[in-house]
């Protein structure tokens, strides 16, 4: 007896084609994502382009898994589609681009359907099953990326100033700006940073100066982002609001913003040591050998110890007198006339000393390399000395010592 097959239904053939091309999904996904990227140039900067990865590899399989016909586990597409338009919004970007990513994706992935199979269970009810599938999918991604837009665009809406600040670290940062607030603040194209010192526990008003520049604290000092091109208005303002010491640098570009800011806080503790004179406004930009000589100050501390050894040896006040010429002498090469006139003493006395440092240091100073080391050691040395610090010499006596 013959028994006659089951006829399989619609379903169940669509959910055997879903199966069958599960394993062809990461050739898939890259082929879709270099589409999209293609159609749409934003969503190939470097941050965007692992979300859009992501994005479309998950949103594949929560397909496959929609339409197999068999149980599937919770993959996140929904919250995924809906934080990229909260991100999209956040930056400024209306839904249209991502809206067109998603129907550039279905038209993809419906393409290679309709190609991957050319037997009859693609004909007929299948496909239009197949058909009705993806795109009521791709509303689906779509309804769920607007009503993140929508989010966004709310939390815009209600917090201006959180999203101001999470823009001011992140380029303080150097991060990445994607899912930032862009739009928030019209990053200029030359970026002024300034760090301000706040006397005592006081916040000085700035209420004013804040919607033009991005202003966040960092533990008592104050960091303000703003258009280079307004450095007068924003400094007078800052000034006039009773502040403390400002530290002040210039970034050229975006990726620069990280070590203005860090300049802009290095001359504020080089003042504060006594290696740059006390004044109220510190332009990294005229001190540059200094944050660069005191970037690494246990190097400078090994260097004093290896370099100058015989000046350390000396009694403090010899050390100062001997340490002063010689740094005159390295940085002018001038006459004993010159540097005396430089340091206001007889040129006599410029001659003894500079007998005593010949006595110290010999044939090393007719050496190119340990004239190069010695001068910078001793820029970056003899300002703290002369501001009292005395960790170098007590480094030398404990270690004479041992």
């Amino acid at each position: 007896m013959t028994v006659t097959p089951t006829p399989r239904t619609t379903p169940e053939l669509v959910a055997e084609r879903a199966r069958a091309v599960r394993r062809d999904v990461p050739q898939v996904a890259r082929e879709i994502a270099l589409a999209v990227r293609t159609r749409i140039p934003r969503y190939d900067a470097p941050g965007v382009r692992s979300v859009l990865d992501e994005a479309v590899a998950t949103a594949i399989h929560r397909f496959l898994d929609a339409v197999d016909g068999a149980p599937h586990r919770d993959r996140g597409v929904e919250e995924l589609f809906r934080s990229i338009g909260r991100s999209e919004a956040r930056s400024g970007h209306s839904p249209s681009d991502l809206r067109a990513a998603v129907h550039i994706a279905i038209s993809a992935s419906w393409q290679f359907l309709r190609q991957s199979d050319t037997s009859a269970t693609t004909d007929g009810p299948v496909r239009s099953g197949l058909a009705d599938a993806v795109f009521a999918f791709a509303d689906h991604l779509i309804a769920e990326a607007d009503a993140g837009h929508a989010e966004g665009l709310q939390h815009r809406a209600e917090d201006p100033a959180r999203a101001r600040a999470r823009l001011a670290e992140g380029l303080l940062g150097g991060a990445d700006l994607t899912g930032l607030d862009t739009a928030a603040w019209t990053i200029p194209r030359v970026i002024l940073v300034m760090v301000v010192e706040l006397p005592g526990d006081e916040r000085p008003d700035l209420s004013a100066l804040a919607r033009t520049s991005l202003i966040v604290r960092h533990g008592d000092r104050l960091v303000i982002l703003t258009d280079a091109e307004q450095r007068d208005a924003v400094l007078e303002a800052v000034l006039q609001a009773g502040t403390g010491r400002i530290g002040l640098a210039t970034a050229t570009t975006r990726a620069m913003v990280p070590a203005a800011f860090r300049w802009s806080g290095r001359v504020l503790t080089l003042v504060q040591r006594g290696v740059i004179p006390e004044q109220r406004v510190v332009d990294a930009a005229h001190h540059l050998t200094q944050i660069w000589l005191h970037a690494e100050p246990t190097l400078r501390q090994s260097l004093v110890q290896e370099l100058l050894a015989p000046l350390l040896a000396e009694s403090p006040n010899s050390r100062e007198i001997l340490s002063e010429t010689l740094l005159v002498w390295l940085e002018t090469r001038d006459s004993a006339p010159a540097i005396a006139a430089q340091l206001g003493i007889h040129p006599q006395t410029v001659r003894y000393r500079w007998k005593r440092i010949n006595e110290l240091f010999g044939d090393a100073l007719r050496e190119p390399e340990f004239i190069v080391q010695i001068t910078m050691i001793l820029k970056a040395s003899v300002p703290l000395w002369k501001a009292g610090d005395q960790s170098d010499f007590e480094r030398f006596q404990t270690a004479a010592g041992a």
